[in-house]
């Protein structure tokens, strides 16, 4: 199963003349998914585009305030998907639409629900187009941009590959706009501790390259290998499944796809559904933890209190939150204990809980079948054993 991406850059440009649907773009994509199917692959599209097609509706440019936006994509949504179903049925394929919210996602049942939606339009032959509710969204209730929306919907699917269509060729070691010297990267190993100059969106387009960057970890970190493409190159993806298949069968230095691929974090087994919802949910809050503590996540053990060495945020009690080592994300878990309980316990020993507490308690602040690592366990072992400061690594451009 193949999730592509498809930003408001690729499908809408704007310029003195206004807001205008870039048809060539999306006539390739429809038919790039069109032959991906027909060559064995399912294929999911999450798209972007509400707001913009509904500024080309209305005549208007993007609006800033959250109520006129919301209107715009009431607008804007129907239009395109009326544009993507004239489309996908020249080619004799249906469509099916999705619009969620990240709320969708923060009950494990109604995660599964959707999950199942989505296998089931894909077993009746469609193609099912998902974009954020942004007509009734609260910013409290989005997932900020469609790159991270379409890496947990991968995430969620058990994806073989997300595939995020942009404005640029590759992923460059700075800011090719502002700094000349910038050199395109083809592969990166470690996603998860990757550390690039980023610039801005597009006028119309709510990500850029940080939430690129953002997407390609989270995919990663469940053994999902990334690719992205120029947008107006769509074609350009066959070079991705050629470079993975030759990947699979050890072919000694295959060439590099046209794109920048970010590689898969390698796991010891499948990742179960549980640890694919705690990626999925939004983080409500930081756990510091020790090296003692950090070694014991990365070896599978639960996380005691007594290795915390501090918290930010607040949370609930079954809340999600990032495990952090040395000023890094290394894992995302399902929490015991509320922040307020947490600080009381934090560096304690579970025969004081109680105490400490007033009430009987978990002697595991998270236990080990709710956290999810999100950096690779070799790496944080490296950290510890150099007492190293950080996690972040720059890129040798390949």
């Amino acid at each position: 199963m193949l999730v592509l991406k498809v930003g408001t850059s690729t499908l809408i440009a704007s310029d003195q003349h206004g807001p205008r649907v870039l048809l060539g773009n999306v006539a390739g994509l429809v038919e790039l998914i069109v032959t991906l199917k027909r060559e064995g692959h399912d294929v999911v599209l999450v798209s972007s585009g509400a707001v913009g097609m509904g500024c080309i509706k209305l005549g208007i440019e993007k609006p800033k305030v959250l109520q006129i936006k919301q209107a715009v994509a009431a607008a804007g949504q129907s239009q395109l998907m009326r544009l993507y179903e004239d489309l996908f049925s020249t080619m004799r394929t249906h469509v099916a639409q999705l619009l969620i919210s990240q709320k969708d996602f923060l009950d494990k049942e109604h995660w599964g629900n959707i999950k199942n939606t989505i296998l089931q339009s894909l077993n009746l032959g469609l193609v099912p187009i998902i974009n954020e509710n942004d007509s009734t969204n609260t910013p409290e209730l989005r997932f900020g941009d469609n790159d991270n929306l379409a890496a947990v919907t991968a995430v969620q699917l058990k994806a073989d590959a997300l595939f995020l269509f942009s404005d640029v060729d590759f992923l460059y070691t700075a800011n090719p706009r502002s700094d000349p010297a910038a050199t395109p990267i083809r592969v990166v190993a470690e996603p998860w501790a990757l550390q690039v100059d980023t610039g801005l969106g597009s006028d119309l387009g709510t990500g850029g390259m940080a939430t690129k960057i953002v997407a390609a970890r989270t995919a990663s970190t469940a053994g999902i290998p990334v690719g992205l493409i120029n947008g107006c190159q769509v074609l350009r993806i066959h070079t991705f499944l050629r470079y993975m298949e030759q990947l699979k069968s050890d072919t000694s230095n295959p060439e590099p796809p046209e794109g920048t691929f970010f590689m898969a974090m390698k796991t010891n087994k499948a990742v179960s559904d549980t640890r694919r919802w705690i990626v999925s949910l939004p983080a409500n809050g930081e756990i510091m933890l020790d090296d003692g503590a950090a070694e014991a996540v990365a070896s599978k053990n639960s996380l005691f209190p007594s290795g915390i060495s501090g918290i930010t945020g607040k949370f609930m009690c079954n809340e999600a939150v990032r495990l952090v080592h040395r000023g890094s994300e290394i894992g995302r878990a399902i929490v015991n204990y509320s922040s307020q309980e947490l600080e009381k316990v934090k560096g304690q020993q579970s025969n004081e809980f109680e105490r400490l507490l007033g009430y009987p308690c978990s002697a595991e602040a998270c236990h080990r079948g709710n956290i999810m690592l999100t950096t690779d366990t070799v790496l944080i072992q490296e950290a510890i054993a150099s007492g190293s400061a950080g996690y972040q690594r720059s890129v040798t451009p390949q």
